[in-house]
């Protein structure tokens, strides 16, 4: 059980004021703050820290380049497969339905044998219909490569054949988040061994996981009810580095230069159990002196009993020899 020791330290961030260390620097997804002075526990002191709330720029696209999720393969009439990219942005099902259409339109002409695509979203059954406007002439889509939009468009792993005026119609749900629904925050140089995650089953560097509200090119602010404290492994805090992924600590969202805000609290705890332990110790410790004193005396005594036993033996046939 811990005990709060004394004030916590309020620490509010802004992205544009940190010292970018991020590789990719459009990201703006890390950077470090070095604290004025040093937060230091006493040697009776745990540290907590905590997210108390944050303001996040929905300002990262949903399909890009970044998330691997933007191209579509597709082969007609037999033909070579063909792998288009789709600009990266933030797209709703409408929009990206529409983007790909065009792309699959222009290179029908290209491949000659012009082709038009229709696109019928549900969204009762959220799923999406494709058909083509010669299914004689059958459309092969390969959903199998590592940067196909197939999630975003609601399709499992595999290839779709479009070969009668039916169509295709997805097999799983559109996803227009693509499995990137919550984003996390991280704080890479602060240690701890109370947070696991399930992608590694490792303990983490994660503080807090936000969910992504859709608002498109807005900002959303996150205020947890109770939020989570995490206990630190260190006594000491003289920086500290803020990185910002998607599940995957590899993957990082890219804020395309949009600024974000964190507001953070240190607190110091005393371990209440810790200390009962010590002060239990302490009142027991003269029972536990006199009790191995009189051990030591007991077996002083039994070694001594040992001995005479022996000279006596000893004597007796010494005595019976002579």
């Amino acid at each position: 059980m811990y005990e709060k020791s004394r004030g916590d330290v309020f620490i509010s961030v802004r992205s544009r004021d940190l010292i970018n260390m991020s590789l990719e620097t459009d990201f703006n997804n890390y950077g470090r703050f070095d604290l004025f002075s040093n937060i230091l526990a006493e040697d009776d002191e745990i540290l907590g820290i905590q997210l108390q709330s944050a303001t996040i720029p929905n300002s990262f696209y949903n399909l890009s380049n970044n998330n691997k999720n933007n191209t579509i393969t597709f082969n007609e009439n037999g033909g070579a497969y063909t792998t288009l990219t789709i600009p990266s942005g933030s797209y709703n099902i409408l929009e990206l339905s529409t983007e790909i259409k065009s792309l699959l339109e222009a290179q029908s002409i290209l491949n000659g044998n012009s082709l038009t695509y229709t696109f019928i979203y549900d969204e009762i059954t959220n799923t999406l219909n494709i058909k083509s406007s010669n299914s004689s002439l059958p459309t092969i889509f390969d959903f199998t490569t590592i940067t196909s939009c197939r999630r975003f468009l609601g399709f499992t792993e595999g290839f779709f054949t479009i070969n009668t005026t039916d169509g295709i119609t997805s097999d799983r749900t559109v996803d227009i988040t693509d499995t990137k629904n919550s984003i996390y925050i991280r704080l890479p140089n602060l240690s701890n061994s109370k947070v696991i995650e399930s992608s590694t089953g490792k303990y983490s560097n994660v503080v807090a996981v936000i969910p992504v509200e859709l608002s498109r090119n807005n900002f959303f602010v996150y205020e947890p009810p109770v939020p989570f404290i995490v206990e630190l492994s260190q006594k000491q805090v003289n920086s500290i580095d803020f990185l910002i992924t998607y599940q995957n600590e590899n993957e990082n969202v890219n804020f395309e230069r949009g600024d974000w805000e964190l507001n953070l609290i240190i607190s110091f705890f005393h371990n209440k159990q810790r200390e009962k332990q010590i002060t239990d110790h302490l009142h027991n410790l003269p029972s536990e002196i006199d009790n191995q004193i009189n051990k030591y005396y007991i077996e002083q005594m039994n070694q001594q009993n040992k001995e005479k036993m022996l000279n006596d033996f000893v004597k007796n046939n010494d005595l019976k020899i002579n």
